[in-house]
């Protein structure tokens, strides 16, 4: 579950979130901001809380603005099972509230709830500086105290070399799962060229897609195997994806696309739009070590419809994996999705908040089973909400 208020369009959201999620809505409803709060969250456990807001534009571009003025504060928080002994039944709970004061300076106060075993849950707290450990059942006074640097660093950027004893371990997972969200925006012109070949997964720009993908043939041959059977599917005259060194001071790969009937390989420089996302987007989702969620805005993107079928059921496989939140436009895409993973998205006209959920899973379902219709035909006809007025 993420939730936010006072967060751009997010008055108050609360966003369910499973394996694989999708958001789908008008343009301006909130789906935007909701992968915006992940990137916020990431940011201030890399750096802290005033490299996040700067990053996002500045404090006034952040906090939520409507009719009757600015929102007085942003909260923005994550449940789920994070830590070791987290479960349905005792979810991990991290909240970040934040303020400018009337000395114009940014107050944070951040809480983390986790639970430990055996023993009583784990509670953090931090107000400006003051940092209040202890189980949940301890009374304020008999928790542990210490002070952080300045009142910009989030707990969770500079607590986790704690001890086990102290609660380091659990401080650690969730700076972990938090800082490594990966958020998948790729620059196609990028992506295209060549690329130095070094270590690491797809940058989230795709920025170094020829090397992600030359690595991934070196170190998974039967995932990059299954990848090319993929992009075969959707590019009939495909034959093979394969890859040319180039010399010079420093080693540099480049992709070269081979096609049944055609002599002379395609560089991936000249290959289509849809053709280069698929790529980059499969790599992505094939690479073995996945981060802890993955954030891929418009998904269908450039995709052809006949190829949502293959991909879909590719991030089903990869949401074993990496917790995996989509958006899209397409009542194609839609359509090939399941009640729990659609999460559709409205706003109101006349404030312009976002609703998020517009309508609960509970009811998608029963609407779905009352209608011959898929649900993107659902969708797109109105009956699901977050269509535009």
């Amino acid at each position: 579950m993420l939730k936010a208020k006072g967060f751009r369009s997010l008055a108050e959201a609360d966003v369910p979130l499973g394996p694989l999620t999708v958001l789908v809505g008008p343009n301006g409803s909130g789906k935007t901001n909701v992968l915006g709060v992940l990137r916020f969250l990431a940011s201030t456990v890399r750096f802290d809380l005033a490299a996040a807001i700067d990053a996002a534009g500045g404090y006034s571009y952040v906090l939520r603005q409507d009719g009757r003025g600015p929102s007085s504060r942003v909260v923005l928080g994550v449940q789920g099972i994070v830590t070791t002994h987290a479960s349905l039944g005792a979810l991990d709970e991290y909240e970040l509230k934040f303020y400018r004061s009337t000395s114009d300076q940014i107050i944070r106060e951040e809480s983390f709830a986790w639970k430990r075993t055996p023993g009583q849950g784990r509670r953090l707290t931090v107000k400006g500086t003051k940092v209040e450990f202890g189980a949940d059942d301890m009374d304020e006074g008999d928790r542990e105290t210490r002070q952080l640097a300045n009142r910009q660093t989030t707990g969770l950027a500079t607590l986790p070399d704690w001890s086990d004893e102290e609660g380091g371990e659990g401080i650690r997972l969730l700076a972990n799962f938090l800082s490594g969200i990966r958020i998948l925006e790729p620059d196609m012109q990028a992506a295209r060229h060549p690329s130095r070949i070094i270590p690491g997964p797809l940058a989230d720009d795709a920025s170094n897609l020829a090397s992600a993908l030359h690595n991934l043939s070196l170190a998974e041959p039967d995932s990059f195997a299954i990848l090319v059977e993929e992009v075969r599917a959707c590019l009939p005259g495909l034959d093979a994806i394969e890859f040319e060194l180039l010399g010079g001071s420093s080693r540099a790969v480049m992709v070269v696309l081979r096609e049944r009937g055609v002599r002379m390989p395609i560089e991936l420089a000249d290959a289509s739009f849809g053709t280069v996302r698929l790529l980059a987007l499969l790599t992505a989702l094939h690479e073995p070590d996945q981060p802890p969620f993955t954030a891929i805005e418009e998904a269908d993107h450039g995709l052809h419809p006949y190829a949502l079928d293959l991909f879909v059921e590719r991030l089903r496989a990869a949401s074993e994996h990496t917790q995996l939140l989509a958006t899209t436009h397409a009542p194609t895409f839609v359509n090939r999705l399941r009640p729990p993973e659609l999460v559709v998205c409205d706003r109101d006209p006349a404030t312009g908040t976002s609703k998020i959920p517009a309508m609960h899973s509970h009811e998608i379902v029963r609407r779905e089973k009352r209608s011959e219709y898929g649900l993107g035909e659902l969708w797109f006809a109105g009956a699901l909400g977050g269509v535009p007025n």
